[in-house]
């Protein structure tokens, strides 16, 4: 089977939605402590994750703010040192957790901290309007013009949006149609070989044996994909989007869509009561300590 034709939420869409998801994150971390552990991310504090994900912010502006048609490194480096045995999951948590005197300063005060957060994003969002599309510039995978990065920006932006949402018992209520593009944008990577350093350190271990799972939203949205089989064949892993009906699977994963993305980026465990589980569940668990990075 080969993936179907997808068409994408469009690009103005994604910058609108990633302005309203640093919103969000900054409502919900307002008024929490820095020291806060953030239980979906490991080793990680509040202050980590507001770092992170300006720093994000700032790596995709300065990518597309100088037509960058290389790789540069979140941090400003040259992508001729990334031959150090750092994994890209490695130095982007080092980032996180490298604060300064003034950005630590900024954080501590809540309407600073919340600004500090909105800036990052709205800068992006001007960078990629700033962009034609036809500019040549440097993405992970994919074409290399900006199309990459207004749907990572609204991947990345939601789903640490959920991490501070979690953190702090708030619900996690993105779109249905955000939520199941997000995932879209998530799963397909898997299936990308040029994605692979990108990718989680442990995703080489992932069976290649043929084993098959399906993840599919229990509710769709219109243009929407809701269902992806992932394929762990022999000679790398295929991610087919809107496999029939019927189409087996060894393991089956169905939530909302808010549910599925939470899911698929390990934020939720498939053991919750909101997720419904069929087949090997060990594949499953395998899958997501293995691919989720």
């Amino acid at each position: 089977m080969t993936a179907q034709p997808y068409v994408p939420l469009p690009m103005d869409r994604c910058t609108a939605e990633l302005r309203r998801e640093a919103a969000r994150f900054a409502e919900a971390a307002r008024d929490l402590p820095l020291t806060e552990p953030v239980p979906t991310c490991p080793g990680w504090t509040l202050g980590d994750l507001v770092r992170h994900l300006r720093q994000g912010h700032e790596w995709a502006t300065t990518i597309l703010a100088t037509r960058s048609t290389g790789l540069v490194l979140p941090g400003g480096d040259l992508a001729d040192g990334a031959g150090d045995g750092t994994s890209w999951t490695e130095r982007v948590a080092g980032l996180g957790a490298r604060g300064t005197d003034a950005v630590d300063g900024r954080l501590r005060d809540p309407g600073s901290r919340a600004r500090f957060v909105t800036e990052g994003a709205d800068r992006l969002a001007e960078a990629i309007g700033g962009i034609g599309a036809e500019v040549p510039v440097w993405a992970p995978h994919g074409k290399q013009n900006k199309e990459f990065w207004p749907r990572w920006a609204m991947f990345e932006t939601a789903v640490h949006r959920a991490d501070v949402d979690l953190l702090a018992g708030r619900p996690f209520e993105p779109a249905a149609d955000v939520a199941l593009d997000c995932v879209d944008f998530c799963l397909m990577a898997f299936g990308v070989p040029a994605a692979g350093p990108f990718l989680s350190p442990l995703f080489a271990e992932v069976p290649r044996g043929g084993e098959t799972l399906s993840f599919r939203s229990a509710a769709g949205a219109a243009g929407r994909i809701s269902n992806w089989l992932v394929t762990c064949a022999p000679d790398g892993v295929r991610v087919t989007r809107d496999a029939p009906a019927g189409t087996p699977a060894d393991a089956t994963v169905v939530a909302s869509p808010a549910d599925l993305l939470l899911v698929v980026k390990g934020r939720l465990r498939p053991r919750s009561p909101r997720v419904t589980v069929s087949g090997d569940r060990e594949l499953l668990d395998f899958w997501l300590s293995h691919a989720v990075s």
